[in-house]
């Protein structure tokens, strides 16, 4: 049941290694910021953790508590990330379209899996936990594209360059 899952750890992995690999070919003036890697970094690895929860909790809990206790720490996890990201981009320059819009829709995937984790929607638990997933990969990916293809849309945060 939890292949699917650890294919987006795999993914994550990988993307993390190319991370990497591009921050240490790109040379210092060439302008992404310490905050934008720490950001793809924190979204690649949380895909990782959060792709192999299930599985280790599965082995403690019963299935109910584990699928509570997974959603409900990624849906809390995704909620701080979120607010930790706007209250970080507020002094910064201006937020994209793009980057409200990923921000807006994030929002119901947050609840969904709240409400998971508050023992509603349980028949759809694997499903709506699989969907955080992958919007959480794909997030990681939309940022990795940043970087590779314009990195002065990372968001800058931390005034030193890499």
């Amino acid at each position: 049941m939890f292949d699917s899952f650890r294919t987006i750890a795999e993914v994550s992995v990988t993307l993390a290694g190319f991370v990497g690999i591009i921050a240490v070919l790109r040379r210092r003036d060439e302008g992404f910021s310490r905050f934008g890697l720490v950001q793809l970094l924190q979204t690649t690895f949380a895909a990782l953790f959060f792709a192999f929860l299930p599985d280790l909790l599965s082995n403690v809990f019963s299935w109910d508590t584990t699928w509570r206790a997974s959603a409900g720490a990624f849906g809390l996890y995704h909620g701080f990330a979120i607010v930790n990201h706007r209250i970080r981009q507020r002094g910064l320059r201006k937020t994209t379209w793009l980057q409200i819009a990923i921000t807006i829709a994030s929002i119901p995937v947050v609840v969904l899996k709240l409400l998971v984790g508050l023992g509603f929607l349980m028949q759809h638990a694997y499903a709506i936990y699989y969907l955080g997933l992958l919007w959480l990969l794909g997030i990681a990916v939309f940022l990795f594209g940043m970087l590779l293809f314009d990195p002065a849309d990372l968001p800058e945060g931390d005034p030193e360059a890499l």
